[in-house]
């Protein structure tokens, strides 16, 4: 019989190094540098490849490369003409801040923008309430299905079934603390959800899932979930951030506005 060829697997990279120079690089500007929470990219540095910018014998910025599939390019510089001298390589995805797009664009089909703001935390917000409302932690051992079942309620497009959200859970920024109903007392049911995470390394909450059943919209809920929140997460991280589309029908960055968040930083995610 013919031998079989061994297959050789290489050892994890150590990307200790690139964690720790990208965490410090973050902190300083988390919205021109990533297009999303830092954990994010941290899970998935085993698969790209890292590149610092250097300027003047300071770092500055990033570029992050998975070969063949996606670029990401941040940086704390406002000089469009960096952007100019990035290295498409053919890849077929680009995530790029505003402020750079103008010499990429014209080599993409489709084009996505994505608000990116910040709370600082420099003091806890407001807990807005609305009568006939209230707030209950998700138990995320039983309501799983729950969730899953109000995502899908809230969208036209595919959602996450509960398999894949019970995945959220075992994540390292998984907060408990975070998952959040809230829970008309009238119809004893959930209208609405919340999930955060809590990244204790880079001392960043993110939100993630800001969801209102279409029915129970203009009530003020979004405010609700969204100022408490931040008031969990801000009592244990130093910022919290949030990304979304631009153009969005539901306008969610006036909701994370008026709780809040500021920036002007908006990400385009570029496709071939």
């Amino acid at each position: 019989m013919p031998r079989r060829k061994a297959i050789v697997i290489a050892p994890p990279r150590d990307t200790s190094s690139d964690e720790a120079a990208l965490r410090a690089l973050y902190r300083k500007d988390p919205s021109r540098i990533l297009p999303n929470a830092l954990w994010k990219t941290v899970a998935r540095l085993q698969s790209l490849e890292c590149r610092f910018i250097d300027d003047a014998g300071s770092v500055t910025g990033v570029e992050l490369r998975e070969p063949g599939k996606m670029l990401i390019y941040g940086t704390r510089t406002q000089d469009p003409l960096k952007a100019a001298s990035v290295k498409l390589d053919g890849v077929p995805t680009v995530y790029i801040h505003n402020d750079f797009v103008a010499p990429l664009a014209p080599w993409f089909d489709r084009k996505e923008a994505f608000f990116r703001l910040v709370h600082t935390g420099s003091e806890l917000p407001l807990r807005a309430t609305v009568p006939g409302y209230t707030i209950h932690e998700v138990n995320t051992t039983t309501e799983l299905p729950l969730v899953a079942t109000i995502l899908h309620a809230c969208y036209d497009t595919p959602t996450p079934g509960t398999d894949e959200i019970a995945t959220w859970t075992k994540r390292p920024v998984f907060a408990s603390h975070a998952w959040l109903w809230i829970v008309d007392r009238k119809e004893k049911r959930p209208v609405a959800l919340g999930i955060a995470e809590t990244d204790k390394d880079t001392g960043e909450g993110s939100l993630e899932w800001i969801q209102v059943l279409p029915a129970f919209r203009s009530l003020g809920l979004g405010t609700m979930l969204v100022q408490e929140l931040v008031y969990r997460l801000e009592q244990k991280v130093a910022f919290t951030t949030v990304v979304g589309q631009v153009k969005n029908p539901c306008e969610p960055e006036h909701l994370f506005r008026r709780c809040g968040f500021a920036g002007r930083d908006v990400w385009w995610v570029l496709h071939r």
